[in-house]
C-alpha cells in the first residue's frame, strides 16, 4: 500500500469523480484506475461503486476513508515534526483582486523567505470562483471575501478594507460634493457578480442613492484605470488607489454616500492534509498584523 493509492482513494471519494481528482493531481484517469484497483486487490474488498455517473463508497469504503484520513494526517505531521518546512512542493494560492494588488506582494516575500523549498503558483478570480477552486482543491488557500459559510471551508477572518469613491481631478470633484452631481457620471466599481458589487447595490438602494449608475468592470486595476482617464468615477478599496491619491492622479470624492467596508478571509479546505495551508494562514496573518497601522487595511483581531 502506498500514499499514493491512499491520497488518490481520498480524493476520488471526496470530490466525487475521477476526473476532478486526476486534475487534482494531475495525473490521467487511468493511472489513477490503477492505483484503485491495486488498492482494491490489495485490501480484498471493493471500494467504490462505479455504476453511477458519480463514483460512491462502498461500505467497505466507507470505513477505509476514515483510516484514510488518518494515515494522511500522521503522514503531513511526521513532515512537521521531522522535515522541517511544513510547505513543500508547488502550493497553489488563489486570491481577490484587491488581496493581489495589496497584501500579496509583500506577504509572497516573507512566505518565499520561510519556505525556501517550496513553489508558489498564484490566481487571481472573483471570490465565487475561489471558492469553486478551493472545493475542487484546485487551489490550496485563497485570499477571499469573507466569512466563508461552508461545512468544507477553513474561514480565518483576516482583514477589512474599507471603501474610497475616487475621481481624476480635471472632473473638479474636489470638497463635498452633492449626490446630484455624482449621478452625473459613470461609477467603475467590482464585477456585478462579486460580493463588494451587490452590497454596493444594495446600500445605495437603501440610502435612496439608487440613481447612482454602477458600471461593473471586472478587474479593479482597469477600474483604477479608467478613473485616472476621467471616463467616470470609481467606487474601489481605498488600500488600492492609496498610490494614485499620494501621487495625484486621483482625488478623494467627499459625500454624504458612506460606502460599506469589504471584509476578508483566508480560507483552505477541511481534509487530513490542512498542515501546510494552516501553516501559510499563519504567517499571512502574522505578516498582515505587523504592518504598520493604517485607515486602508484593517486587521481583524482573531479574538
Amino acid at each position: 500500500m502506498t500514499f499514493d493509492q491512499i491520497e488518490t482513494f481520498y480524493l476520488i471519494a471526496t470530490l466525487g469523480t475521477y476526473r476532478k481528482a486526476a486534475e487534482k493531481l494531475n495525473a490521467t484517469q487511468s493511472t489513477l484506475s490503477a492505483r484503485i484497483t491495486q488498492l482494491e486487490t490489495l485490501l480484498g474488498v471493493t471500494l467504490f461503486d462505479r455504476s453511477g455517473h458519480r463514483v460512491a463508497l462502498t461500505p467497505a469504503g466507507r470505513q477505509f476513508l476514515v483510516y484514510a484520513e488518518r494515515i494522511l494526517q500522521l503522514r503531513a505531521e511526521a513532515l512537521r515534526a521531522i522535515g522541517g518546512s511544513e510547505v513543500r512542493g508547488i502550493f497553489r494560492i488563489g486570491a481577490a483582486d484587491t488581496m493581489a494588488v495589496t497584501v500579496l506582494p509583500g506577504f509572497l516575500s516573507k512566505l518565499r523567505e520561510a519556505h525556501p523549498d517550496a513553489t508558489f503558483e498564484l490566481t487571481v478570480q472573483p471570490s465565487h470562483a475561489l471558492l469553486d477552486e478551493l472545493l475542487g482543491r484546485h487551489i490550496d488557500l485563497a485570499f477571499m471575501v469573507g466569512p466563508v459559510s461552508n461545512a468544507d471551508i477553513v474561514s480565518l477572518p483576516f482583514c477589512r478594507c474599507p471603501m474610497s469613491l475616487v475621481a481624476a481631478p480635471e472632473l473638479g470633484l474636489a470638497g463635498q460634493v452633492p449626490a446630484d452631481a455624482l449621478a452625473a457620471h459613470e461609477i467603475f466599481t467590482f464585477d456585478r457578480q462579486t460580493r463588494p458589487y451587490h452590497r454596493l447595490r444594495q446600500h445605495l438602494n437603501e440610502t435612496g442613492r439608487g440613481q447612482l449608475r454602477l458600471s461593473p468592470v471586472n478587474s479593479l486595476q482597469t477600474v483604477v484605470l479608467l478613473t485616472e482617464k476621467g471616463l467616470g468615477l470609481g467606487a474601489v478599496p481605498s488600500a488600492v488607489v492609496a498610490e494614485q491619491l499620494a501621487a495625484g492622479s486621483l482625488t478623494q470624492v467627499q459625500s454624504d454616500i458612506d460606502l460599506p467596508e469589504i471584509e476578508f478571509c483566508v480560507a483552505y479546505p477541511v481534509g487530513p492534509e490542512t498542515t501546510a495551508p494552516a501553516a501559510v494562514g499563519a504567517l499571512a496573518l502574522e505578516h498582515l498584523g505587523a504592518l504598520p497601522a493604517n485607515n486602508s487595511i484593517k486587521f481583524i483581531d482573531q479574538d
